[in-house]
């Protein structure tokens, strides 16, 4: 047996020889995760059984070496959505949630939307849309099976209205009705294959495929603004999530294919993240 106040500095020490740890934070979850209850309601001289110890710092050392902390738990919060994660989905992020609360002022707009939402992952960006703009009707596309499994999940576990729909973003003839949606909304890979290697360890562990783009990041930008312009009715939106260096290659696209810049998103560490785009 260890009392906890021990056991937690044990674990912050391991936690601290991984340069992008929380040490406080992610220890405190990792106990909840474990033991059932917090730091706090538990109290620092509560007593931790061998077994309990022995896989709180096991976790702690999976977690040093680079393992995402929302892997281990399972779940991720995304707003006030406690999402199912886990490896071969995208672990949802803070920069999507500043994209989608820049979204949702446009889609709170108009009256009951049809949105789309491709490259959906986890369906972080549907679920969100359907919570915050409860009149809309919102299909999530995913392509891969084990990311599609946590979509089909969520949309389970949250008790929202999203239609899934395993299908791929560039086989597109089949989902594009013209004057079908209002919004198109997607996140999709835009990181340029040159850089894989050079990003954090943790990024190693999700999902190349979800990740990862030709033609330097822009693959997608380029396709889907053009493919699925006719899907969106006149005056529809067309949104967007980026890297923070991709704001004027993906705004040259959309002026590109005919749509007019409603609003670029900025996230809240101040960096360019998005864009919304209307057809005009």
């Amino acid at each position: 047996m260890i009392n906890l106040n021990t056991l937690f500095k044990q674990m912050t020490e391991i936690l601290s020889r991984n340069e992008n740890c929380e040490p406080k934070f992610e220890a405190n979850q990792l106990l909840e995760f474990v033991l059932g209850k917090s730091r706090l309601d538990l109290g620092p001289m509560y007593q931790v059984s061998d077994a309990d110890r022995q896989k709180l710092v096991s976790l702690c050392e999976k977690r040093k070496n680079g393992y995402p902390l929302q892997y281990i738990l399972g779940s991720w919060q995304f707003f006030d959505l406690e999402l199912e994660v886990g490896e071969g989905v995208l672990i949802p992020r803070r920069d999507t949630e500043d994209v989608c609360t820049a979204a949702f002022e446009y889609i709170q707009q108009i009256d009951s939307p049809n949105v789309l939402d491709l490259c959906a992952g986890s369906g972080a960006i549907a679920l969100a849309v359907k919570k915050y703009c409860p009149d809309s009707t919102v299909m999530a596309i995913e392509k891969y099976p084990e990311a599609f499994e946590y979509l089909k999940r969520n949309i389970d576990k949250t008790g929202l209205r999203v239609l899934p729909v395993m299908g791929d973003v560039f086989n597109y003839d089949w989902i594009v009705e013209e004057e079908t949606f209002d919004v198109i909304i997607s996140n999709p890979p835009y990181i340029n294959p040159d850089q894989q290697g050079k990003l954090q360890t943790e990024v190693g562990y999700e999902p190349s495929t979800a990740l990862f783009a030709s033609d330097k990041g822009l693959r997608f930008y380029k396709f889907i603004s053009k493919y699925y312009r006719p899907a969106l009715k006149d005056g529809g939106y067309l949104i967007f999530e980026y890297g923070y260096d991709q704001a004027k290659a993906v705004r040259d696209i959309l002026f590109d294919t005919e749509y007019r810049i409603v609003k670029e998103i900025v996230d809240t560490a101040g960096n360019p993240r998005g864009i919304i785009a209307q057809k005009v």
